[in-house]
Formats: C-alpha cells, structure tokens, sequence
C-alpha cells in the first residue's frame, strides 16, 4: 500500500508503497481517503513519538473519502458511501495519508449532499475538538439541530476564534444558544465574525483593555471561557479574577491538556479537551461522548446551519503534497491545509 510513513522519532516524511494494508474489526468501516487536512498534531507526534503505538507510522488524522469495506458488526455504512471525520492517532491503520485507512462506527460521518467531499475533510478534528470543549468542557446543552435554541444573554469567550477549532467553536457556541466575544488577531477578525462571533477584541492590546471591553460587551453575562490556542492560561487568569465576583459557576475550557493549572480565580472548573485517545478500544467515555456530539453534527452540517472552514489546497494530486502541506502549515494560516491524495 502507499502513502506517506516516519520510520523512527525524529524521522522524515517518505512517501513509500510497502505500507500493510490495514483490515477492519468487527467494529470498523475501511475507508479509501481522498482528502486529508493537516492538524498540528502531527508534528507534535512525529518528533516526540507521542500516541504512537509502533513503527513506521502515517500521519493524518482528518480525512474524507469512500468506504471500500465495513466490518461485520456495521450496518449504517456500506462500500461506496462518501464519508468524512477523524480516524485517530497513533495506532495501526489509523493514519490518513495512505491508500486506505481506518475508522471506527460511531465516529464516522456520511457527506451529505450539500458540501463537496474537499470541504469535509476540514470537519473532523475541528468539530470534534470544539464540541468536546463546549458541549463537556463548558457545561453547555446540546442543540436540536431541527430545533436550535433561541439565543441568550450567556456569552462565551472564545480564545483563537479566527482558527479552525476556534472557528467552528464560534459556530456551534452560537447554534447552542450562547452569543460569542473572540479573541483574535487584526488580520482575522474577519474569519471569526463570518464564523457568528457577536464581538470581538483584539489579543494583541494590553490585557486591561481586553478585559475592559469583555466586562462592558458581556454585562455580567460571561461564565464560560474557550482556549483553543493552548497558551493563554495567563490571560484566562487575570479575565476569571476580573469577573470571580459575578454570580454564575465560570467554566474554562483549553486544549491544552499537558498541564496543571491549579485552583483558578472564583473556583471555575477546568475541563482539559483531549482528543489523542480518540477510537481506541480503552477510550470507551471519549468515543461514547464523541459518537453522541456526531449525531449532532451531522444534521448541522447537512442543513447547512454548520458550515465548513475556509481552506487551501496545496499541490497536485498525490501523497507527496501531504509532506509539502506540512510545510506550509508550519508556517502558519489561518485557513486548513488541505491534499488531494488519488483520484475516486
């Protein structure tokens, strides 16, 4: 099989076609990806060896594409089906840039007709990501995607709200009822407010200032704060201590899992969002939890109240251009990275 594979922590990207062809458990629908984004994650793995359970491993954990076979305990799916989500990290037959890969039933979405199979790729991680964070992390109710909630006075502080998981949190915070202050960077006020953000602030201004406009923009109405940027524990501080004496339980949600931040101003409970054991057999609350928010995202997306990322297309069709998208995301932008890797 070819794809992309690392041989050893530190290794190089290589594309290679000795790649083992993986099988599906009972449990477990074959996938042929045709799309794949680049998540950070990957070069977070590739030189520590973190999640990685064995060598050679293949990155890409965000991919769209067909089912080409379905284990025997599946019966939504079926060969042909145009499917899109996030596979996993780290184990065999898990990583997206190859010919064929992995899912798990239950966190696997069908496309549905209104987006095209290159936009799918972008909803995996991001969705997921913001979804166990808003729904778990800060405490909020899931929305009837055919009956969404009326919007109210509660707002959420969304930290990186011009990203992809920024971005879609923005997104589903306003499909669950909340109204949205984000935190970005001039250049990307933009992308949060198409994503919903009511208001934003700039994350670049003195903090006394950003904390001036949130009290004066949320009115006593902010208990819930998202960071999907992982390095703004200092900042999530000094807002909890500005706002400790409003009535309410604070929530603070972060995507940095790694580290611990001790008892926060006002006691506001802390929900670390880790995605990493995603779709192993020993991983039953996360994949339970997961398998719950994709019934929701799934008619979002297909009633086209969630909307996917804007994105980049890098290179010609082929596995190659995965490595060149690492690259080009390392650089950064605020849009996903995105490869075609063969044709249908």
């Amino acid at each position: 099989m070819k794809g992309v594979k690392v041989d050893q922590i530190g290794g190089e990207y290589k594309v290679a076609d000795d790649l083992v062809k993986p099988s599906p458990a009972p449990n477990q629908i074959l996938v042929k990806p045709i799309f794949g984004a680049v998540n950070p994650v990957d070069e977070l793995m590739r030189p520590t060896g973190l999640l990685i359970q064995g060598w050679p491993w293949t990155p890409c954990c965000d991919v769209s594409g067909i089912v080409v076979e379905v284990g025997s305990q599946v019966t939504k799916f079926q060969p042909g089906d145009q499917v899109y989500g996030c596979q996993g990290l780290g184990f065999p037959g898990s990583g997206g840039a190859a010919e064929y890969c992995l899912f798990m039933d239950g966190l696997i979405l069908k496309k549905p007709d209104n987006i095209h199979l290159e936009q799918a790729a972008t909803l995996g991680v991001g969705t997921s990501t913001a979804a166990l964070g808003l729904w778990n992390g800060l405490n909020i109710d899931l929305p009837d995607p055919e009956n969404l909630p009326a919007v109210s006075d509660e707002w959420v502080l969304i930290l990186g709200g011009g990203g992809s998981v920024g971005g879609y949190a923005v997104q589903l915070a306003k499909l669950s009822g909340y109204k949205v202050i984000a935190s970005v960077s001039a250049k990307s006020v933009g992308a949060a407010v198409a994503s919903g953000a009511d208001e934003t602030i700039d994350y670049k201004t003195p903090v006394e200032e950003q904390i001036a406009k949130i009290k004066a923009v949320t009115k006593g109405g902010l208990h819930r704060i998202y960071d999907s940027t992982s390095y703004n524990i200092a900042v999530v501080k000094q807002i909890l201590e500005a706002i400790k004496d409003e009535p309410g339980q604070k929530y603070f949600t972060s995507v940095n899992d790694w580290e611990d931040f001790g008892p926060l101003p006002g006691d506001a409970k802390f929900y670390p969002i880790s995605l990493g054991p995603l779709a192993r057999p020993e991983a039953t609350e996360l994949n339970a939890h997961l398998t719950k928010f994709d019934e929701v995202i799934g008619p979002l997306v297909a009633l086209g109240k969630l909307i996917p990322n804007e994105y980049t297309l890098v290179g010609p069709t082929g596995f190659e251009s995965y490595i060149e998208a690492i690259e080009v995301q390392k650089k950064g932008s605020n849009k996903k990275i995105i490869v075609k890797f063969q044709e249908e």
